[in-house]
């Protein structure tokens, strides 16, 4: 009895995941017939890493793009690229999304230049190591500014008039960080859980407008990110072109959160359930050797 409890378990796995090797395929085909033709779509923090590959997807669908970051000369050479390879239009916007003022003057230079934003993704975000105690107040404020102001007005202004038209995405790009806590990186998981549960809050509130909002939410990803925050690279660190891919995939199918790797889905499975004192524990441990790694 046991052996044939043990097989009827046995096959009924092999067919759930042939059928979500098969959903997954049938999403796929369906993103890659998206046509973007005569749309348009803004990415923040376009100029490298997620931000950028998420840039060469949609430009590979005909997608019209606004690249909005801080470094010109990146942005100018996206812009290239982009309109050399793939016969679209790029506009780019240099702005400091840390500035509390940016993303209302973002979407007033749209304005201005009669560009109609069809999808939005907000990608532009930061974290530097230090402890919540220690970190320098004025680089807090900015990143606060940076992951979760401007994330919010930009969904604010370009999602009202998506709701006008009926029609619109919005994602946002948090981070498998939004589920646990993430000592040693002061706001930077606070501020990726605010970007998850803004995502969710604004799906309920958008029900039958048109307008579909999801957040993307990788771990650690091959970019300068970690570097630039003060840590190593996780030796599970995956490319920021499947990432991208994911991230396509899952706003065009309306998808609410999505996890871009069987690995991290696996990972949040196992620490969803631990209490909140041991996740904390094992993160602060795990970043301790990533930020020594990196010295």
């Amino acid at each position: 009895m046991k052996k044939k409890t043990a097989g009827f378990l046995l096959t009924g796995a092999a067919a759930a995941a042939a059928a979500a090797v098969m959903v997954g395929r049938k999403r796929q085909q369906q993103a890659d017939e998206t046509d973007g033709t005569g749309k348009t779509v803004l990415i923040t923090g376009a100029s490298g890493g997620i931000g950028k590959e998420l840039a060469f997807e949609f430009a590979r669908h005909h997608f019209d793009i606004v690249a909005a970051a801080r470094n010109k000369e990146k942005l100018e050479e996206l812009k290239m690229e982009l309109e050399n390879s793939y016969q679209i239009k790029v506009t780019v916007i240099v702005k400091d999304l840390s500035d509390e003022n940016a993303a209302k003057e973002i979407y007033e230079e749209t304005k201005e230049a009669g560009i109609t934003v069809d999808q939005l993704v907000n990608n532009a975000g930061a974290g530097k190591q230090a402890r919540t105690v220690e970190a320098d107040p004025d680089a807090m404020r900015d990143l606060l500014h940076l992951n979760a102001v401007s994330v919010t007005m930009l969904s604010r202004y370009f999602g009202q008039d998506m709701v006008k038209r009926g029609s619109g995405r919005i994602m946002n790009v948090s981070s498998m960080g939004a589920f646990i806590p993430d000592p040693y990186f002061n706001v930077y998981g606070p501020t990726k859980a605010y970007e998850m549960f803004l995502t969710k809050a604004m799906y309920g509130e958008l029900q039958g407008t048109g307008v579909t909002v999801s957040a993307l939410c990788p771990g650690p990803t091959k970019t300068n990110w970690a570097a630039n925050a003060g840590k190593a690279d996780s030796r599970i660190a995956k490319s920021p072109e499947k990432a991208a891919r994911a991230g396509f995939i899952g706003m065009q199918e309306g998808e609410l959160i999505i996890i871009p790797d069987a690995d991290y889905r696996a990972v949040r499975y196992l620490m969803r359930p631990l209490p909140a004192k041991l996740q904390a524990r094992l993160i602060a441990g795990w970043q301790k050797g990533l930020i020594e790694r990196n010295r």
